[in-house]
């Protein structure tokens, strides 16, 4: 969401970004490798998951901008006003997000999670209706740039062991104190999320 919105203030794939140590009202957040490596393309900050680097490009865009492409994906879970919301501290379902995902990947928003029953033979299964949102990303401004960050980093990234034979899309995620772990990410027509986590949230 932080680099969607970013897309749509006029930032491209190959803009420039500080990833170095940034304190925001006593909170400083921690590249997980621990490594910051100065001025580097949002394509790397995105494919290396550098926390600097986006919580600074979260606060360049404004938060507020931040919230509202979550809100254009579908994301209805309650976004804190907090620098922290660029790394992805507000807790909402899998489900959820992976629609989200499900939006880019049709570049039409939103998608809404529907269940899906049994085909008979005069039914499609209802897949037509899964992206028929009535808005668009911007094919050149938005949809084809996002495309390549989640290229970045599914195939040269954090996620690269899920890269397959075709064009794989998607992006890692972990929560505070490595209690979660995400994948998401797009392959064809296929949208897949996938969490691992403990039942007692305690770290991985």
């Amino acid at each position: 969401f932080v680099y969607l919105a970013a897309l749509r203030a006029g930032w491209t794939p190959d803009s420039m970004i500080e990833d170095e140590p940034i304190t925001i009202n006593g909170w400083t957040p921690v590249n997980n490798d621990g490594v910051y490596r100065g001025r580097i393309t949002l394509r790397e900050a995105f494919q290396r998951s550098s926390n600097a680097a986006t919580v600074r490009l979260s606060e360049a865009v404004g938060r507020n901008n931040v919230m509202r492409a979550a809100r254009d994906l579908g994301i209805s879970t309650p976004l804190p006003d907090k620098p922290s919301l660029a790394l992805g501290t507000a807790q909402m379902s899998l489900l959820e997000l992976t629609a989200a995902y499900a939006a880019v990947s049709g570049g039409r928003y939103p998608v809404p999670a529907i269940g899906v029953r049994p085909r008979t033979k005069t039914e499609d299964n209802g897949f037509t209706t899964w992206f028929s949102g009535n808005r668009s990303l911007d094919r050149n401004r938005d949809w084809a740039p996002m495309l390549d960050l989640l290229y970045a980093s599914a195939n040269k990234g954090t996620g690269r062991r899920a890269a397959l034979w075709v064009p794989t899309f998607g992006k890692t995620g972990t929560s505070q104190d490595n209690r979660d772990a995400l994948f998401i990410g797009f392959a064809n027509d296929l949208v897949v999320g996938v969490w691992v986590g403990r039942d007692d949230n305690k770290s991985l």
